[in-house]
């Protein structure tokens, strides 16, 4: 038999327990009790006072190679087997995850619980996580005990108990009842007696308050052992043999928390009125943190984890050292990413960056141990690690594990100086939101901990904000940009966050120019955080794709630099290039009937290229996007068949029905359609004025290929020749 004996701390359950396990080994039952309490004083009386090592304090200690379960299983008194799991000190780790760890110890040891008549678990039931359920679960205790005074905390402990119990009833009902431990106040058993009979179980016991329980802790004994004649212990001996012969349990049926209050106190609970009518209201997502990723606001799946996002634009600050506060594998993970962009870059095109190819990455390498204990110790030793090193900048990012654990990672400051600021980003892993929403927090964060406000800004400085760190033309479209600040003699100060270093990032108010990179969603969020922190004003004017928007920026910026004539003789250079190259590649594509379908709303520059070649656009659909909101039509008058919300089954049918030459997209995958060609977008384009020229050579080189993929018929000739 396995039983679980929960009670709010305090309330006296674990001398219940002992008796009970004494009370049923002197009837000769082989028993063992298991304290999953972290004050680890189950078995203590059982144990006569002696020092009982607990499981979690032996696995911190000794490898596992070493694990003996007879190192951690002690005998007591009539032959009980004794095992405390322990737990982290107060307010660290989680002893939730202690429990779980050792009971997955004890079987990996081999501890038989089939071994015993009777194994009883003393569990903590003021904390009511998924750890201190374990002994809730069925293949644990078959029998459900609740320890309760007639305080109404203790009851409310009770209360939720049932409410975790009732969780776990698909097997049927657990329950045995209360064991009602007197604290001895006037109409204290009227309580329990209300409370158990709403909730539908029996009082296998009434405990006096006797000082005969003291006397005999005295001298670490249970009152069976010490006083085995007295009222108190007879009334042990009943409750065990209750508990050994009975055969009827009960469902869990924990009473609402109104309910809860008028059963044992006895009164109406008197709920508030709402002061205003009107039904419920419309959830605003910028209240609270302020700022929230699409996926978040749209209640979409999460995208990626926050952690990952912030690990992504705070390792941009060069002369910053990152720390993972975490497993090592979240940190692997992140690094793969990260550096994958300039791996490629150097594999693919001998180009070296640096950044990217050797980012400044340490762990905190949290373990089991961690999990349970608090991971501080871990950060501390890693943080020593970093400051070592003598960086301008620490950032802590936290995963999922130190999260959910709790560590006070701004406790571990006092390590540094001042001359090494150290800056925790607590997105624990996407407990704070997706991807983006981590990108958010570090941009915010970053900015607000080393902007200087009092710098007074020069025109002829420029800032640049929310570039894509890992996309493929981020580094070609940052030459673009210098090469034309160069030409009105001005020049990039600081991208944040891009390649930057804290110094650029300090001084980031001393520009008097500042650019945003895109305008997409997570654009327009760091420019509404830029613009109410610091009052900036923004160029109107994202860095250009294709050539309207180029010959617009341009134009934007001789009007902000008051050099009109350097911008007449850039756009005069540039038309003229642009109207020699769509004459050079028109005839090749003229009438081509060309279908787009697209993640991004980007696709002005793709579609007034196909346009100015004289394709036939015969298709657009708008794909739902994690980071922006579909765009109007443009061309409304040239392009007519636009959708938004579009499916892939919807592709299928369009592309038989339309029959197009071309079918552009941002992702080709496996299942393909019967288009003659495809094309692929890239979520983050090359600028400038020759993006729509180089598209247009791409396609032609692609129709002039004039090849059918051989791919599309291997299920034909594998029929042929292998069925």
């Amino acid at each position: 038999m396995e039983i679980a004996i929960y009670g709010k701390g305090g309330i006296g359950k674990s001398t219940v327990s002992a008796n009970i396990s004494a009370s049923l080994a002197k009837r000769g039952k082989r028993v063992l009790q298991l304290g999953c309490d972290p004050k680890h004083d189950s078995t203590r009386l059982l144990l006569h006072g002696r020092d009982c090592k607990t499981v979690l304090d032996y696995m911190r200690e000794v490898g596992p190679l070493d694990y003996q379960l007879a190192d951690v299983v002690h005998q007591g008194i009539y032959s009980i087997d004794c095992v405390e799991a322990g737990g982290p000190e107060p307010g660290v780790g989680c002893a939730g995850r202690g429990i779980l760890s050792t009971f997955e110890l004890l079987e990996n040891l081999g501890l038989d619980r089939k071994d015993y008549d009777f194994v009883l678990y003393d569990v903590l039931g003021d904390v009511v996580c998924g750890g201190f359920a374990v002994p809730l679960r069925d293949q644990y205790a078959e029998k459900v005990y609740i320890v309760t005074s007639g305080e109404f905390m203790s009851v409310y402990a009770a209360n939720n108990i049932l409410r975790g119990l009732a969780n776990y009833s698909q097997k049927g009902p657990r329950a045995g009842g209360l064991i009602f431990n007197e604290r001895g106040f006037e109409g204290e058993l009227q309580r329990v007696e209300r409370f158990a009979q709403a909730v539908g179980l029996p009082i296998l016991g009434e405990i006096p308050r006797d000082l005969i329980f003291a006397a005999c802790e005295r001298h670490g004994q249970c009152v069976v052992e010490g006083a085995e004649d007295s009222p108190v212990a007879l009334e042990m001996d009943r409750i065990a043999g209750k508990i050994w012969d009975q055969s009827r349990l009960y469902p869990a049926k924990p009473l609402g928390d109104h309910e809860l209050e008028e059963v044992v106190l006895g009164h109406k609970i008197r709920k508030e009125v709402p002061e205003e009518a009107g039904g419920p209201k419309e959830k605003n997502p910028s209240q609270g943190r302020g700022t929230y990723s699409k996926a978040l606001v749209k209640q979409e799946p999460l995208h990626g984890c926050a952690y990952n996002g912030a690990m992504n634009i705070a390792v941009q600050v060069k002369d910053a050292i990152i720390i993972s506060h975490g497993p090592r594998s979240c940190a692997n993970l992140s690094y793969q990413a990260i550096s994958s962009l300039g791996r490629r870059s150097l594999f693919e095109k001998k180009k070296i960056l640096p950044v990217q190819v050797h980012p400044k990455i340490l762990s905190s390498e949290l373990g089991e141990d961690a999990m349970v204990f608090g991971g501080i110790q871990d950060l501390r030793r890693v943080l020593q690690e970093a400051l070592e090193k003598k960086p301008a900048l620490v950032v802590l990012v936290t995963t999922c594990p130190s999260g959910i654990i709790g560590d006070d990672v701004d406790g571990v400051r006092d390590l540094a100086g001042p001359e090494t600021p150290i800056l925790a980003l607590k997105t624990d892993g996407n407990l704070s939101g997706d991807y983006m929403q981590g990108m958010i927090l570090a941009y915010q964060e970053i900015a607000k901990f080393l902007v200087d406000p009092q710098e007074k800004p020069d025109p002829y400085l420029v800032n640049l904000y929310g570039e894509k760190p890992i996309a493929n033309a981020t580094s070609g479209n940052f030459k673009i940009l210098e090469d034309w600040l160069g030409a009105f003699g001005a020049k990039v100060h600081c991208r944040y966050l891009n390649e930057t270093s804290t110094d650029s990032v300090r001084t980031l108010l001393r520009a008097g120019l500042h650019l945003p990179a895109y305008h997409d969603y997570m654009n327009t969020i760091l420019e509404d955080f830029f613009k109410k922190t610091y009052d900036l004003n923004f160029f109107p004017h994202a860095l250009p794709i294709g050539y309207e928007e180029s010959m617009d920026f341009i134009k934007a910026l001789g009007r902000f630099y008051g050099k009109e004539e350097v911008s007449k003789k850039i756009m005069a250079r540039e038309r003229e290039n642009y109207q020699r190259q769509m004459d050079k590649y028109r005839p090749y594509l003229q009438g081509k009937k060309l279908m787009v379908v697209a993640y991004n709303n980007k696709l002005t520059w793709i579609l007034k290229t196909a346009l100015d070649l004289g394709m036939d656009i015969v298709k657009v659909g708008m794909i739902n996007f994690s980071q922006d909101v579909y765009p109007e039509n443009p061309f409304k008058d040239k392009i007519l068949d636009w959708e938004v919300d579009y499916t892939a089954e919807k592709r299928r049918q369009d592309v038989s029905r339309l029959k197009p030459d071309l079918v552009l997209a941002n992702y080709n995958g496996p299942n393909m359609d019967d288009a003659p060609y495809h094309d692929t977008i890239q979520l983050t384009p090359e600028g400038g004025f020759q993006s729509g020229i180089a598209l247009a050579k791409r396609w032609v080189t692609i129709f002039q290929q004039n090849v059918q993929e051989g791919w599309r018929k291997d299920e034909k000739y594998f029929r042929k020749y292998q069925g």
